[in-house]
């Protein structure tokens, strides 16, 4: 089977290709790029949540104090200063239908109040400045052409006109008018509570929906982080594992296969560098083992030769020279044959031994 991935799992992709920014490079040849770049887009996204929460918090904040230390606090001075005008406009009827000045108590006590609640309101809403200098002018044209005059004519005893004028509601047209603009404020103040009120619902809407986001940005990123586990460190790990374990079981053609990532690609050489000194280490024991094979079968022949052979021809060599010594005439005939009995021993010993091949033999 030919190891036709072997390259790509022995040789490294090559970052600098041109045409690819070193960004993208690191993002598509590394797994470690590609979880920098999942963090950052988190973080990113997390973040970006996180100053709208925190603009929609300060928001419906600001809007919560501006009702509570501003707004809030101006509609009770604004009702307040209604009910100091109203409380002087019966005292004053009061007292030109009785003559009693008890009746003047509330108009002399709601004097000082309407003094401060106008203080009071020209520090909270400045901006109502205008509307809060048309409520003072009409309460002034009130009180210095109606209550002041009425009161004036009673005291001096006119008060057969100063009743008739009582009856006949003179001055009511001015009162009205400062009514009308006391409410033409309240309406403001309230417009102003409205707006204030429409902000702080509608950071607190953005926030619930910063919160919804995050929640099912979290989710998403939980699925989108388990695909990508799943397709960059579990799939990839899946199969270079079991490229592994078949070179592990001895199928040293097997290919180690990588998906272009460096880290995967690094131990993807390191284990086809191990399967290569694996197969060479087993090739070089299989030659060992033919070597020691043929030593084991040299030394039997050996001992063959040494315990039968040698042994044999010495027995033959001790005959021949017996009879030459017993049948002298042959004796001539048979010393070269016990002479080429002795080189043939002398051969085998030295093909046994090592040791050097004898001398040709003299004639």
């Amino acid at each position: 089977m030919d190891r036709v991935d072997d390259k790509r799992a022995t040789t490294p992709a090559d970052p600098h290709r041109p045409g690819r920014p070193a960004w993208w490079q690191e993002l598509k040849g590394s797994l470690r790029g590609r979880m920098r770049a999942l963090v950052l887009v988190v973080l990113v996204a997390l973040f970006g949540l996180l100053a709208v929460a925190v603009g929609s918090m300060a928001q419906a904040s600001t809007a919560d104090q501006e009702m509570m230390q501003r707004i809030g606090p101006a509609l009770t001075s604004v009702e307040r200063l209604q009910t100091a005008y109203v409380d002087q406009e019966t005292g004053l009827r009061g007292y030109l239908l009785t003559g009693q000045d008890g009746f003047l108590d509330p108009f002399t006590a709601a004097a000082p109040r309407i003094a401060a609640e106008q203080n009071l309101l020209g520090t909270l809403v400045p901006e109502l400045a205008g509307s809060l200098a048309a409520v003072a002018v009409a309460y002034d044209n009130w009180s210095a052409n109606v209550a002041r005059p009425f009161i004036d004519l009673r005291r001096a005893g006119d008060v057969a006109q100063a009743s008739a004028l009582a009856a006949q509601d003179v001055g009511k047209g001015r009162f009205d008018v400062l009514r009308q603009r006391v409410d033409t404020l309240r309406t403001q103040i309230r417009g102003e509570a409205d707006a204030a009120m429409a902000a702080s619902s509608s950071a607190r809407l953005r926030l619930f929906g910063v919160l919804g986001a995050v929640a099912a940005l979290g989710i998403a990123l939980g699925v989108v982080a388990m695909r990508f586990q799943r397709r960059w460190v579990l799939a990839p790990l899946t199969r270079l594992g079991d490229d592994v374990a078949a070179v592990a079981g001895g199928d040293y053609a097997h290919p180690i296969r990588d998906d272009g990532l460096r880290e995967l690609a690094t131990v993807g050489r390191g284990v086809a560098t191990m399967r290569d000194r694996l197969t060479a280490h087993a090739a070089e024991t299989a030659r060992t083992e033919r070597l020691r094979a043929r030593a084991d079968q040299a030394e039997r022949m050996a001992d063959t030769l040494r315990r039968d052979v040698i042994v044999e021809l010495s027995s033959l060599t001790l005959t021949v020279t017996a009879v030459a010594g017993r049948h002298p005439q042959a004796a001539a005939e048979l010393h070269p044959v016990v002479h080429r009995l002795d080189l043939v021993i002398t051969a085998i010993r030295n093909a046994i031994f090592g040791s050097p091949e004898p001398s040709p033999p003299q004639n």
